[in-house]
């Protein structure tokens, strides 16, 4: 208990002005004597001194009265200043804290402290003022959540395991904590003697208080529904000031198509801070410096939309982006290339970022059609190797493991497309249909469909890149049944006409139509008109180049903290050992399967499978987030239709402390009554 301020200090001033030098005052006075005859003045000497003296005023004396009734004046003047009591309030019965990990906690503020750190002591402040019998959960939270302690009552066990959460270099997202919240804090009955009759009684705990430890860079907060949870109980506590920053948000590394052995890289940057800045940002092929770009970001604009922290929805500041590429360089082997910005700010997450490339060499391409000219003629004026096989010769070289085709369980080739043919078996590889349907679970082919057009398309898919879908008739398809988990990147009024999906190591590019079909009378006619646009020819380019991976948005072979990625495992290798980027090494079991799910991927960088697959052994992990990389803390944060302010620490209340300095006032009064009473005076 504090008292950081009093509401009225000028009648403190006042009070202690009008009365206390009267009272000193009346100390230096000497008291006047009545006459009294007396026998003898021996036993009066001091007096009869007092009255020798002309000046009536005395030497101030040692008097315990005076101290007790200063005391008393003064408790009453600052009583007068209607002091108030800042005091942090004791936690009652139930709390549930959650701690952000995600890569901006990792900022060093000024105090050289990151702010996970300081989110960690602020919790153990909370655990500290929790009342005897009060229990606490606590969940670690980035793009997943994780349960660091069950509900416990032991302080220090508590303070102990908040003080082990570790940073992660991941995305923050808030709902899975708050469903672990949730889940942890009501008594759910699973398995019920009667079938269906399952039941998640309300629980009879009294509501938890949840307080939320974040920097407030929190993309899903609008998104969230908390449906056991009081969000009036939530408090949000704050931490960090720092919003320098500038982050690499998007890398793209390509080869050429006429030259394969010539790398172009490009990324793109934005300053998130206030500030103008200046710096290098420099290239590496194999941790070898190759090339250098000056780069100059102005600051973000107090005005830009999403720049201030106050806003509900972290979009980040518009104004200071800029995309830069970087010289051609000769690369013939393959390799991991990087971007370094050399730049001292906020977040160390986002200054690197890195693609994985494969050695230069022109993709191979397989068409496996009964004579489709139109497809052969155009995948032919493109960059690529093609060859032709007939789908009998394609189903006899499946049943022969024909090296040709195979390369062990995968596909040589580097996509396969197949014209109005589907084969029963596949090797994990990439796959285009036209008019066909994959023989795999979840997708189906049924009747034939004429005279509907095409609904809806998502043009921001790199497949559909500068490719004009308003302007495609097709005559007919057929009725595709796609997956749960396949992108409809077009859609019919009734079906998708063109489905994207990855699944198990392979990728299936799925066309409803075909561009030549026969008509009622078994004559080949063409089936759309698409093949005469000059747009016809990008499709195919993107397609053939996305599934080949040879161009990605973000690069070959990259993927987004937390993502899981899945890693080919060597033929007759019992296990395979990731070496991430932190130097730690994980060991995953094969188990005889041909590709591996890998998902400790919390940390940027690039990571190595130990033994792997020739040009498959691998990937790298960028942060490629602008949530997260506008690293200005929020003041505001919206958990589902609820604002929630942020505090900045323990939450204190400010009560009024006058009537303890009242009582206090009383008691030296009493005590210097007492004092009196008990003297001897004359």
């Amino acid at each position: 208990m504090t008292f950081p301020d009093f509401l009225n200090p000028a009648a403190i001033a006042v009070a202690a002005g009008t009365t206390l030098p009267p009272l000193v005052a009346l100390y230096f006075l000497k008291l006047k004597r009545n006459l009294h005859v007396v026998p003898s003045t021996f036993l009066w000497k001091r007096a009869v001194e007092d009255l020798h003296v002309n000046s009536p005023f005395q030497r101030l004396r040692r008097s315990l009265l005076l101290l007790l009734q200063l005391l008393a004046l003064i408790c009453g003047a600052a009583a007068l200043g209607v002091p108030m009591c800042e005091q942090v309030e004791k936690r009652e019965d139930t709390l549930i804290l959650l701690i952000d990990q995600s890569a901006s906690m990792g900022i060093i503020e000024d105090d050289g402290r990151t702010r996970l750190d300081r989110a960690k002591t602020e919790a153990q402040k909370v655990i500290d003022d929790m009342t005897p019998g009060s229990r606490a959960l606590v969940v670690a939270f980035c793009d997943r959540a994780s349960v660091v302690s069950s509900f416990e009552s032991d302080k220090a066990a508590l303070k102990e395991r908040i003080q082990q959460i570790e940073q992660t270099q991941s995305t923050s997202t808030l709902s899975e904590a708050l469903r672990l919240a949730e889940a942890y804090s009501q008594n759910i009955i699973i398995g019920a003697s009667g079938g269906g009759a399952d039941v998640a009684p309300k629980s009879t705990a009294p509501p938890a208080d949840v307080f939320i430890y974040t920097d407030g860079r929190i993309a899903d907060g609008e998104d969230l529904a908390v449906e056991n949870l009081n969000a009036a109980k939530m408090e949000v506590v704050s931490v960090g000031q720092r919003s320098d920053n500038v982050g690499i948000l998007t890398m793209e590394t390509r080869r050429q198509y006429e030259r394969p052995d010539v790398l172009q890289v490009f990324a793109g940057l934005r300053n998130f801070g206030p500030q103008p800045v200046e710096f290098d940002a420099a290239l590496y092929l194999n941790d070898e410096f190759v090339d250098n770009q000056m780069v100059r970001l102005e600051g973000a604009a107090p005005d830009s939309p999403g720049f201030e922290p106050d806003a509900l929805r972290p979009t980040p500041p518009t104004g200071s982006a800029l995309s830069i590429a970087f010289d051609e360089v000769e690369f013939n082997e393959a390799g991991t290339v990087e971007v370094r910005l050399r730049i001292d700010d906020a977040l160390a997450a986002d200054n690197r970022a890195w693609t994985v490339v494969e050695p230069p060499r022109h993709v191979r391409v397989l068409l496996v059609t009964s004579g489709d000219f139109l497809m052969e003629e155009a995948l032919g004026s493109l960059p690529f190797q093609l060859e032709k096989m007939l789908p009998s010769e394609f189903e006899k070289a499946m049943e022969a493991g024909d090296a040709k085709l195979l390369d062990g369980e995968r596909c040589r080739f580097d996509v396969v497309v197949f014209d109005a043919f589907s084969p029963d078996k596949l090797p994990q590889g990439n796959y285009f249909y036209w008019g066909a349907a994959p023989k795999i679970e979840g997708f189906s082919a049924g009747k034939t469909i004429r005279d509907e057009r095409i609904f809806d398309w998502d043009d921001t898919h790199p497949i559909l890149r500068h490719v004009q879908v308003a302007g495609i008739d097709v005559f007919q398809w057929i009725e595709l049944t796609a997956p749960v988990d396949a992108v409809q990147l077009i859609k019919g009024q009734s079906s998708p006409v063109l489905a994207y999906l990855s699944r198990a190591g392979s990728q299936y590019l799925v066309s409803a139509f075909s561009l030549i079909v026969e008509d009622d009378n078994a004559n080949p006619m063409l089936n759309t008109y698409w093949v005469t646009k000059p747009h016809f020819i990008v499709f195919l380019q993107n397609a053939i180049q996305f599934l080949s991976s040879s161009q990605m948005a973000t690069g070959t072979k990259s993927a987004r903290p937390g993502d899981p990625v899945m890693i080919p495992a060597p033929p007759g290798e019992s296990s395979v050992v990731v070496q991430r980027p932190d130097n730690v090494r994980d060991a995953i079991p094969s188990a005889g399967a041909q590709t591996l799910h890998y998902a400790r991927t919390r940390t940027v960088g690039v990571y190595r499978a130990e033994p792997g697959v020739p040009g498959q052994d691998r990937f790298a992990v960028n942060l490629f987030d602008a949530v997260e990389s506008c690293t200005a803390p929020r003041t505001k944060l919206s958990i589902g239709t609820e604002t929630l302010a942020v505090a900045a620490g323990d939450k204190a209340t400010n009560r009024p402390a006058w009537p303890y300095v009242l009582l206090a006032m009383l008691g030296v009064l009493t005590l210097e009554w007492v004092v009196y009473n008990r003297r001897v005076f004359v």
